[in-house]
């Protein structure tokens, strides 16, 4: 039974993301919705747009998700108001439909040609298959885009509610919880590298630690939103000063990493590494120890300082950077 329960939980990083949490709250709007609107006399005709539009602004990572949000009517407006302009001049037939679809991608490309909302593409198609008829059985581009509207801000403010609701509850651990998703994945690499320097393929971690900078981005973008919610007590600065060392700790030890797949040699004394990680060890107790006092990490970094480091490639930019970050924890 152990083993079934171990097979099916999610893994440390998930969990360290509050997806736990997420999936609470995607079940909690759910049903909300579904209890508030699915007898109301117009948005209770299109519940699946509600439906989308909640899960895709409901968010594990933020406090609001009200970006997200309005993106969503963004796109939305474009796609009905490109799609309704179309029908109103040709109606429904097998060159309008794909021609409100390809308009909104030119449209949404000029804007930024990176990117094409799935959101307003959906919209687009919606507004040629799901058409409202007025009080006269006439189609009507307005009655439906209204529908489409109507829908997609309710299930929006439902996400926005539970995004807000439970980040002013856990919004503490949250912060926590990601800043030792990042410490315990620079740990892990660490020793990864270690273990593979002198024998292995380092593709494999090279492209783990690429990944880390998103992740440490993504945290840094929301140290902000965390600071909306005052608490007293919670070292939003320290966390914010740590993340900018350690996303410079990873690209150091990415650029160890690449100097050692093109030489005989490493970059860095494997010694010295796991100074680093033991170090890194202790930022990590120190913010998830209540009754910590900050004693080891004040040693960790006297340590650290005490080290004799030569201008050796990137080594001394990675001992700098790890030190900064345990300071940062040391100042507040």
């Amino acid at each position: 039974m152990n083993w079934f329960f171990e097979r099916i939980k999610l893994s440390r990083q998930a969990v360290l993301f509050d997806s736990y949490l997420y999936l609470l709250k995607g079940f909690l709007s759910i049903l909300t919705g579904y209890i508030f609107f699915h007898d109301h006399p117009i948005i209770g005709r299109d519940m699946i747009s509600l439906f989308f539009a909640t899960m895709l602004t409901l968010e594990p990572v933020n406090i609001i998700g009200m970006k997200s949000g309005l993106d969503q009517i963004k796109a939305s407006i474009l796609g009905g108001v490109v799609t309704a302009i179309i029908v109103s001049l040709f109606g429904v037939n097998m060159w309008t439909i794909p021609m409100g679809v390809i308009i909104t991608m030119y449209i949404s490309l000029k804007f930024n040609w990176r990117f094409v909302s799935p959101v307003a593409i959906f919209t687009a198609i919606y507004m040629t298959q799901y058409i409202q008829l007025d009080a006269f059985g006439e189609p009507s581009m307005w009655l439906t885009l209204r529908l489409r509207l109507f829908a997609l801000g309710a299930g929006i403010a439902i996400a926005i509610f539970y995004n807000y609701v439970f980040s002013r509850f856990f919004h503490a651990s949250m912060l926590k919880k990601r800043v030792t998703y990042i410490l315990e994945s620079l740990v892990a690499y660490l020793a990864e590298y270690s273990s593979t320097e002198g024998q292995g393929d380092l593709k494999p971690l090279k492209t783990k630690i690429t990944g880390l900078f998103a992740d440490i981005d993504l945290v840094i973008s929301h140290v902000q939103d965390f600071k909306k919610v005052k608490e007293d007590g919670l070292p939003y600065d320290a966390y914010g000063c740590a993340l900018s060392e350690l996303r410079d700790f990873t690209h150091y030890l990415l650029d160890v990493i690449m100097y050692r797949m093109k030489h005989p040699t490493g970059a860095a004394d494997l010694d010295t590494l796991a100074t680093f990680s033991k170090l890194l060890c202790e930022i990590h107790q120190t913010i998830n120890d209540k009754n910590s006092d900050r004693k080891a990490l004040t040693q960790g970094v006297k340590r650290n300082q005490s080290l004799s480091i030569e201008e050796e490639c990137y080594l001394s930019a990675m001992h700098q950077a790890c030190l900064n970050a345990a300071k940062c924890f040391l100042q507040g």
